[in-house]
């Protein structure tokens, strides 16, 4: 075992360095979470499916239970799903739903940097980085390209719904619904590779990566959820959530980690939350193979998909900013140009600039709020997913199943002045920002020499 970090000393993860503290985790207590699950789910699941094969259910996909619709039907019928239902229906003392509710608010306040946070750097500077979690990604096949859209816009189909309103995180609520379904769909995934791996111990290396989809898993999830906004990604784009916010959101997710079977003493205070996260940037990021490939196909999936036609070019810029070159070299990730750096420093003022103005103006923050709200339903859930997913078992692991490096199966754009209009536009704030900076540091030259004029022209004699 690696030797524990000293009390003191500097703790570093790419460009984000911390000193290490008494709130931060050892080796000694993260490792043994690598072994420990979520088993009132695990034997819920087994007695669901159990109920579901004297129905006449099977693995078939048209013949798949929705195991959450047979929980609402039977959990009385049972003690193991009777104490499922009612874990998942108490709500902890220490939830405060007035804070949860502004908790959701944020998410929207900042959407436009949320959003490209979670994907540039929850994504590639986690995900694809988190050894043990890329290993259990890539034997779903949720990760080739042909599939990949769809698996992430039902991730954020989760996070539109436990942020809608407060109803919806309440017991019954559509964000509710969709955390139990998902906390099943956990607990299949691990049932299904450790069934697989009695027979074939080389399939997944549970001693190395533990049990798949662990507590160690859901905390560092948890702390990708709501941790990296306020320290890893809003900073680097100039936005800096208050304290409150951040006692906000943290508690949000430290409820739905709570759904989710996560331990939630590690998100009890904004510290606590924070030594966390940075925890698992020391103990958990480690670059491999299958990091690569998961990355490669996620900038993959993105470039040139309709109708932003986003360049590969600008993710990895936008990449390299949020999570430092050394973790995108490891990821052999492109170095791109400047025009691609200068976009995305366009996008950095933009937000930055709207959050300023947010605050001066309440008015304009609940119409940006409620604007992004609309959008990203419609866009997401609507338009993209064809209405809500169930978050069925449908990227099921199996012998063979395992991601490569894929191309999106897609032409390119047509190169022109509105070929990539997310990126024109960025340009365009990056040259107008440049433009009135200049502009004001030439009156403030001009407004001095006014107030103090020179006597002359100034020489310099050695």
């Amino acid at each position: 075992m690696a030797a524990e970090e000293a009390i003191g000393s500097i703790q570093s993860s790419g460009s984000y360095s911390f000193k290490w503290t008494k709130l931060h985790l050892l080796r000694s207590k993260t490792d043994p979470l690598r072994y420990e699950y979520d088993t009132v789910a695990a034997k819920a699941l087994h007695q669901l499916q159990a109920i579901a094969k004297t129905k006449g259910y099977s693995d078939d996909p048209r013949k798949r239970p929705d195991l959450y619709q047979l929980l609402v039907e039977t959990h009385e019928s049972h003690e193991d799903l009777e104490t499922f239902w009612k874990q998942l229906h108490k709500v902890p003392d220490w939830v405060d739903w007035d804070q949860l509710e502004r908790g959701q608010r944020f998410f929207y306040r900042y959407a436009a940097a949320n959003l490209m946070g979670f994907a540039l750097q929850g994504f590639v500077g986690e995900n694809s980085a988190a050894s043990g979690v890329v290993e259990v990604l890539v034997r779903t096949g949720g990760f080739s390209t042909r599939v990949l859209l769809h698996r992430l816009l039902e991730t954020f189909q989760w996070l539109l719904q436990v942020t809608e309103c407060l109803s919806a995180i309440q017991p019954g609520g559509a964000g509710h619904i969709s955390t139990v379904r998902i906390r099943l769909l956990h607990s299949s995934v691990r049932q299904r590779i450790l069934k697989m791996v009695e027979s074939r111990p080389g399939y997944f290396d549970v001693e190395t990566h533990g049990v798949p989809v662990n507590a160690l898993d859901n905390i560092h999830s948890i702390a990708t959820f709501c941790c990296n906004h306020m320290w890893l990604q809003l900073p680097r784009m100039g936005v800096y959530p208050t304290m409150q916010e951040k006692k906000d959101y943290i508690a949000l997710f430290r409820y739905l980690g709570y759904l989710l079977a996560t331990p939630d003493e590690y998100f009890i205070t904004v510290d606590q939350a924070k030594a966390t996260m940075e925890s698992m940037l020391v103990h958990e990021l480690k670059v491999t193979q299958t990091s690569r490939i998961v990355c490669f196909n996620f900038i993959k999936c993105l470039t040139d998909l309709p109708p932003f036609n986003v360049s590969k070019e600008f993710i990895e810029a936008g990449s390299r900013v949020l999570n430092g070159d050394e973790l995108c070299d490891q990821l052999e990730m492109g170095r791109p140009g400047w025009v691609s750096y200068a976009c995305f420093k366009g996008h950095c003022w933009l937000v930055s600039t709207l959050a300023m103005a947010q605050r001066i103006s309440p008015i304009l923050d609940q119409w940006i709020i409620e604007h992004w709200k609309t959008l990203l339903h419609s866009a997401v859930i609507q338009s993209g997913l064809k209405g809500a997913s169930k978050f069925d078992f449908k990227y099921i692991p199996r012998e063979g199943i395992k991601v490569n490096k894929e191309d999106n199966g897609r032409k390119g754009v047509n190169y022109g002045l509105l070929s990539r209009p997310v990126e024109m536009f960025y340009l365009g704030i990056f040259l107008l920002g440049l433009i009135l900076v200049t502009s004001a540091c030439a009156l403030v030259a001009a407004s001095l020499r006014l107030v103090i004029p020179y006597p002359g022209p100034f020489i310099f004699r050695i």
